[in-house]
């Protein structure tokens, strides 16, 4: 184990024509504490970019950079040599960040570099120590999905003490604060982080029940058949959530596949079992490769669809 943490965060050009493939550094900010969380050391840095050096408007908005700022900074290269310096000092061969997009951000600055045959050892050194711990901490903290480092660290009691967020070093800050957090607290009983981690709870069981009220409305917007009524209505009215949800798939696949091809008249359904899915397609556009590893294909017309997703609701109700 490393006697020391690291703690880092970056920030990329941004916006258009600095896109996310031709990203170059802004800026690094860096945070080296003990395993105490005593910290030892802080660095703060900007860089001057080779491609696209003029910030675009979306750049100055996020990272509040200013052009004056960029245009007296030293390449990245530069930057990041002090920032290798401070891994050898204190033996440091990871640098935790949050999220995914400082090692692909930091290998497309190196491409600029090597446009420019400009040199990159530093700035290769140091993608390949970084160490994405977002996933990690978010399955920590039982969370349902990845939240901002702005609003994890607000939770834990973290403002910055000049700037805002989107700052490198003020979010290298912030993530040194959510790990101390649930390192060395009884940080699931804070409660602004139970009041952050029930309100993405509750956001996401709303969006997976909007998501299935309209799954549900275009899976009943193609009429029904009499005997698809006649089902439907009793395995709502008996509460089985799972015969509707399996007649909701099924009837979806029916009414996407009679939507795309409103003039075929011939339709087949394969049933995989591994995974368990349904296919529903024309039978012009079926061939027995389809059925590789199928439990079974059946073919059925137009007319008769409602009869036959019945029969096949029915037969899975066991």
């Amino acid at each position: 184990m490393q006697q020391y943490l690291c703690f880092a965060d970056f920030e990329f050009t941004c916006g258009s024509p600095a896109h996310r493939l031709r990203s170059e550094m802004l800026s690094v900010g860096v945070v080296i504490c003990d395993c105490d969380y005593k910290i030892m050391d802080t660095f703060y840095c900007t860089a001057r970019p080779n491609h696209f050096p003029k910030l675009t408007s979306q750049c100055k908005r996020l990272t509040k950079l200013t052009q004056a700022e960029i245009n007296q900074s030293p390449d990245s290269e530069t930057v990041l040599e002090k920032v290798a310096g401070l891994m050898d000092k204190y033996s440091v061969n990871e640098l935790f960040v949050w999220g995914n997009f400082d090692k692909p951000g930091l290998t497309s600055d190196r491409k600029q570099h090597i446009q420019f045959r400009k040199p990159h050892k530093h700035i290769d050194r140091v993608c390949s120590a970084i160490k994405d711990i977002q996933d990690e901490m978010v399955k920590e903290m039982q969370l349902p999905q990845a939240i901002s480092i702005e609003e994890l660290a607000s939770a834990f009691g973290y403002a910055p003490e000049t700037g805002s967020f989107h700052n490198a070093l003020n979010d290298a800050e912030a993530l040194y604060t959510i790990h101390k957090a649930v390192h060395t607290s009884d940080f699931r009983n804070c409660p602004e982080f139970a009041a952050l981690r029930q309100e993405r709870l509750d956001r996401l069981a709303a969006a997976k029940a909007a998501q299935e009220e309209k799954r549900r409305e275009t899976a009943l917007s193609y009429e029904l058949s009499q005997e698809e009524k006649e089902y439907y209505e009793g395995i709502t009215a008996s509460g089985s959530e799972k015969a509707v949800r399996r007649f909701i798939h099924i009837r979806l696949k029916l009414v996407n596949s009679f939507t795309k091809y409103p003039d075929e008249e011939n339709f087949v359904m394969v049933v995989y079992d591994q995974p368990k899915r349904v296919r529903i397609m024309p039978e012009s556009k079926y061939t027995k490769a389809k059925s590789q590893g199928a439990l079974r294909t059946e073919f059925f017309t137009r007319s008769s669809a409602g009869e036959f997703i019945v029969e096949i609701c029915r037969e899975n109700e066991d």
